[in-house]
Parts: C-alpha cells; structure tokens; sequence
C-alpha cells in the first residue's frame, strides 16, 4: 500500500476551530473569510495572527479602504490574544488605503510584491480584498490579479487570508471563488430568539472539514466556536466498575441491579412533582458516598438549592467546600446552547464528576423550536455523561395535559431510562407518585410507586410485591398457636390464632378495637415476642392514655422495647408508605406481632378496590412468609354489622375474622364477639357477650359463666 503524506498544518489557536479543520489550515493555501459587516471576519484572522507571530514566523497584514491601521490596532487592544510587544517585530501593518485611492490596482500588487521580499511572512492578510472587486473593471481582471496574487504567495509559502464582505452569492458568481483554496463564510442572524454568530467551512482543499455551522462567540480572550457535533463525539466504551446505586430512599429497590455507569435519565413531571430534589439529592447521596458530583441550573441560584437542601437536612454546603459537590447555574437569559454545551463538557472532566445533574433540560433548550434539534443536544449531553463513566439526571417539564413524557417527545428516545414523576390530587392533599417508565439494560419494576419529599429528602414507597424482604429469615417451622390476649377468645378459636396468621377484627366506633389490638401486643410482650403498633387513629399518647385508664401494662412494655408504637396521620398516610414502615420496623426490631389499628383509612374511594386488595394481600403474604402475626382493624359504617367486614372486597384475604358488634337489651346496647371465620381450624360461632373493665376486654363464654356461677 501506498504511504500517502499529511499535509503540513497551520494550527489556528482558536477554540475548537482545529477540530473543524482536522488540525489546522493548510499551511500555504488562500482562503478567503467572508461575511457581512460586523459578523467577525477581522477578530477571527487577527487572533490566527497573533497566534503565531513570532521573529521566525512574520504576519503581514494589509489594510485596504475599510478600516484604517490605527482604528485597527485600537480595537484589537481589548483583546487578550493582542500583543503590543510582537507589532513591527513579528507583526507589520500596512495601510494601503492611500496608494488604492490614487494610484489604483496594479501599484497595490507592485507594493505588495515588495513587503513579501521584505518581510518574508509566514501569514499574509488582505482586509478587505473586496475593494479590489470594485476597483478591477471586468471579472476576467479580478480573477487575473487573484491568480497573480496567488502564485506570488505560494511562492512565498504564506498562508493567506482574503477578508472580505462576500455573501452567499458570490460563491456562485464571483471568479475569485474558483483560485482559492479555502472558504469560511461567517455570519450573524437571529437563533433561537436571540442574534447569534456562525461559522462554516465551505471549502478547503485536501481536508475532509465539518460542512456544518457552528455558533461561536467573540469575547474578551477573542473567538470561541462552539462546535458540539464535532468536538462532542459519542465514546463507545463497555461496562466501567459496578452499577450505580443511588442511595435514595427505596428508590434502588426499584432500580434492579442499580444504573449502568454510563448512562442518562430523563426525570420527567410537571412542575411540582418533586424532579430538582429528586436530582439534587441524588448528587448529594453521591458525594457522601465518595463520588463527585455537578449540578447545571437554569432556573435556581446556588443559593436556593442549598436553602432548599438545608430546609431537608442536608449540608450540601459542606459537600461543595470539600470539593465533592459543584452547582454551576446559568441564568435563562445568558443560555446559549452551543456554548454552554461545550462549558458543560469541560466542566464535567475537571471536577471528575460521576453524578450530573441537568435542572433542567427543557430550561435550557427553552428558545429552541425544532425537535430535531433537541434530540441531538439531549444526545450530545447523554454523550457527555457516557464518555465520563457518569450517571446524568436530566430533568424536563412535561407541558401540563400533554399526552408526552418529555417537552419535545423526543428526548426519552435518547437517553437510556426515563424516571416519570406525578401527582393526583387526592382529597385536600396531592400525592406525588415515580415511576421507572424506562431503564435499559436493567430489570426495574414497573408500575407508579407513592413518593415523598419531607425531613431527610425524598421517601420513595415501593408497590406491594416490589420491595424484596432482604434481611429477614423466613420460617419454616410448622404454625404454632399464640395467645391472642383476649380472656375467652382463645377457646373459641381452638387455642389461639396460628403464628403467622392474618386477623382482621371489624367493629363501629367504640366497640373495643384498639383495646383488643393493645391486649393482643401486651400478650406478646408477655411471651417475649416484640410487636408494633401502627396506628392510623389514635395518637401515642392518646394510647398510653387508655392503657392506663385500662390497667393495662403498656408503659412497661414500651419501656422494655417489648412495644413500639407508631403513629400515622390518616389524612397521609399510604398503603405503599404502611407497607414500607412495617418491613423497615420488623427488620430492625424483630417484630413477631403487629397490629395495624385503623386499616379502614387505607381502603379510599379514590383508590381502586383492586389496588387496596393487592395492598393487603402483600401484607398478609409477606409478613405471613416470615411467622408474623397481624391484626388489622376495620371500622364499619353501621352500628350493627353484617359478615363483611368492609365493602372493598378484602374479607376472603384474612385468616381469623373477628367482628365486634352491639345487640339491644333491657339495659340498653351490650357488645358483643363473634368468630366469622378461622382458616385452618374449628372455631365456635356463636356470638358473645364482652365485658368491659379492668385489664380491658374478655369474652363471656359458657365456661367463663359457669366458672361465675361455681361457688
């Protein structure tokens, strides 16, 4: 094979110019830069200029009729790139506006043949070569002193650089375009609701060039192109150390084995469903776990988020002054897309992050009007992300009643999962709900989970059979029969209820519910079996309370950790939220009973019945799995019930069905006890008299009246 020759490179110095040029311009060649007045032709070639100046590489730099030498310099000294020390030494101005004004064309290329033998420049410059257009009479003379002009450099082998006002028409028309070598055409128009600059290579020889426009800049150090399709390219790379774990409430129990490094996340919702805390808690988990994190706001000053992060309880301030944690916010009025995206790259590889937050992306692409365009910067900031091994939260607006997950509804077909936040208005309240709509690569579990945001961060409550019972033993023994507390109850259920069992106890208002659960506990207690009391009604102290009242001994049992007692407020709480408590508490406590007084608050209307049903049957499978024995009480609407318990359809779920009620007597109403249903063993059908008293409540059996009767 034929060994082919690269060609020698002028390296321009400008940002992210070489990348378009694969290295540089061609040293030796003609180029031309045109464009309209304004647009950046002279600050472009000039900071090119000084770029290289030095005593063995001369610029020469001519200026015609458009701008004099003076003026020139004047403007060029805001300039970082400009060095006053380098002018005559390595840098010479001509001004050939007087010999153009009197001594017309050819004199111009005499006096310009005679600078080059002088100066021997490594770069000429002719600014503007456009007069020569109006000052040649014919096409056929303007391509004839280009051609000249040309030849002369070449054999100089300077680089050359022709400004002038061309637009695009003169591409077609203008014989000077068929001579050079080169052609950059720069140009300023409104994008995206604001004026911006652009480059484009139309043309140069022997360089397979990007033929794309790119924004650029002109700042205080000189020209910034921002050339995100070429200097952002998509780095293929495998698998890089374990999946990410985003140590957020619950929420890694939805995740599977975790985020594959690499990877991006649209968080999606309307506004208010929780998308910035969620994003920003996932970098501050982050940091503590040792990993860097960075966080591009659009809409929030680092201020308010770290207001915002105190108000939870976080010191993400004490993150950021250990360098762990870096929030970098751009007001909405400065965005500028291409810029930006090349800030966020240079940004994301000096911190190292492995955390990025983008809050959010339909901010920052707020002016653009073309899906086509807000695929490819999504892809392009997914592309950041994957080259840097990190994890990205891109959280986006979803346009309220929009039937889309994202702003554009192109974004999630990008990145490589979408978390999708909600919110109902449930009652008085909205519940917030995330789900896992989309992770590649990962076995998530689907379906909306509850979601919170209170003291501590964001509380993410899996759906019934989504949480694994990791950490805790299952039984295996054969049921055994516990005491259920209640004098008299056991012998009507065969000797007690089976260990593991389900219990629902049914009853109206004040027909001895929360005693009957408190009893149930206390008899535990007794046997060293620890139990939890969630309660959806009474507070703890309204409990303790009644303890005592009843003689019973709760302040003992509390004491000795034998009982737990949580309260939850019943306008709030959630069967994703009870279901989660109840498999932290057994975990960390080693609950054997558990009462969950005041289930009824659980089953809503606005909650579908086949929810509700799920609800309880995960309990009761989950709990019963481990040897746990629950009793759940369900409050009825009528003073006098029937064999249902509820009307949601949960009765056939339980074990033992217990219903409270009252009959009328001489003396007014009496409660009563009767046993509906024990799985798995005989039980007495009858109803019962209870009595109320001290120690709380007992069932009056045929044997507890003989034993009254007996002297």
């Amino acid at each position: 094979m034929k060994k082919t020759t690269s060609i020698a490179r002028l390296e321009t110095g400008v940002q992210n110019l070489d990348s378009l040029l694969h290295g540089g311009f061609p040293k030796g060649s003609t180029i031309i830069v045109g464009g309209s007045p304004g647009a950046g032709k002279t600050t472009l070639v000039q900071e090119i200029c000084f770029h290289h100046a030095s005593p063995e590489q001369r610029v020469l730099y001519f200026n015609t009729l458009s701008e004099p030498t003076a003026k020139t310099l004047r403007y060029m000294s805001q300039f970082a790139f400009f060095d006053r020390a380098k002018l005559a030494a390595s840098v010479h101005f001509v001004d050939l506006g007087i010999i153009l004004r009197t001594q017309g064309v050819d004199e111009v290329s005499r006096l310009v043949m005679t600078h080059l033998k002088t100066v021997k420049p490594s770069i000429v410059v002719i600014d503007s070569f456009k007069v020569f257009d109006d000052l040649t009479t014919s096409k056929e003379e303007l391509r004839k002193f280009g051609y000249e002009l040309a030849i002369n450099l070449m054999a100089w082998e300077s680089t050359t650089f022709l400004l002038g006002e061309y637009g695009e028409a003169d591409i077609q028309t203008n014989p000077l375009f068929s001579i050079i070598d080169g052609l950059v055409m720069v140009t300023q128009r409104m994008a995206s609701g604001e004026q911006q600059r652009f480059l484009r290579v139309v043309k140069m020889r022997g360089t397979n060039h990007s033929r794309d426009e790119h924004a650029f800049a002109i700042t205080e150090a000189g020209v910034e192109v921002y050339a995100p399709r070429v200097t952002i390219t998509r780095e293929d790379r495998g698998p890089s150390g374990p999946r990410c774990k985003t140590m957020i409430s619950k929420l890694d129990a939805l995740l599977g084995e975790g985020i594959p490094r690499g990877s991006s996340l649209l968080v999606a919702g309307v506004a208010g469903t929780g998308k910035t805390m969620l994003s920003l808690e996932f970098v501050y988990r982050g940091a503590l776990l040792g990993e860097k994190g960075i966080v591009f706001s659009f809409e929030e000053t680092e201020e308010r988020l770290l207001a915002s992060a105190a108000g939870l309880g976080w010191d993400l301030a004490g993150e950021i002054a250990r360098g762990m944690v870096e929030i970098v916010f751009i007001p909405q009025p400065e965005i500028m897309v291409e810029k930006h995206l090349v800030m966020m790259g240079a940004r994301i590889a000096a911190l190292g992050a492995k955390r990025v937050v983008v809050d959010s992306l339909s901010v920052f692409l707020h002016k653009v009007e073309s899906p086509q365009f807000a695929r490819e910067k999504t892809f392009q900031i997914a592309s950041l992300v994957q080259n840097a091994q990190a994890v990205g939260f891109l959280a986006t607006d979803i346009p309220y009643g929009a039937d889309q997950i994202s702003r554009f509804g192109v974004e999630e077909t990008v990145v490589d999962g979408v978390l999708l936040l909600s919110a109902t208005e449930e009652g008085l309240e909205r519940h917030r709900y995330l789900e896992v709509y989309k992770l590649r690569n990962t076995a998530h579990l689907e379906g909306r989970h509850d979601m919170r945001i209170g003291e501590g961060g964001v509380t993410v409550f899996p759906r019934y059979t989504a949480e694994p019972t990791a950490g805790l033993a299952e039984r295996e023994t054969a049921p055994r029969r516990i005491p259920t507390g209640v004098p008299g109850l056991d012998e009507l259920v065969g000797g007690g209820f089976f260990e593991g069992s389900t219990s629902f106890v049914a009853g109206s208002a004040g027909a001895g519910k929360s005693t009957f659960a408190m009893q149930f506990l206390l008899a535990g207690a007794r046997a060293g079996e620890p139990g939890l009391f969630v309660s959806l009604e009474e507070t703890a102290a309204q409990l303790r309370a009644m303890a005592t009242g009843l003689e019973l001994p709760l302040e003992e049992a509390l004491a000795g950790r034998a009982v737990e007692i949580v309260h939850l407020a019943r306008e709030r709480a959630r069967p994703n939220q009870v279901l989660a408590l109840l498999t932290d508490k057994v975990r960390d406590l080693g609950t054997r009973r558990v009462v969950l007084d005041g289930a009824s608050h659980l089953l809503r209307e606005s909650v579908p019945a086949a929810e509700q049903r799920d609800f309880i049957d995960a309990l009761v499978t989950r709990l019963g799995r481990l040897g746990i024995t629950v009793v759940l009480t369900f409050e009825t609407r009528t003073l006098h019930p029937t064999g249902m318990v509820t009307d949601r359809g949960v009765s056939p779920i339980a074990d033992n069905l217990v219903i409270l009620r009252y009959r009328e007597s001489d003396t007014g109403l009496r409660p009563t006890l009767t046993v509906v249903k024990t799985r798995g063993s005989a039980h007495d059908f009858r109803t019962h008299d209870v009595a109320f008293g001290v120690h709380g409540l007992r069932v009056v059996t045929d044997t507890a009246r003989a034993s009254e009767r007996s002297p």
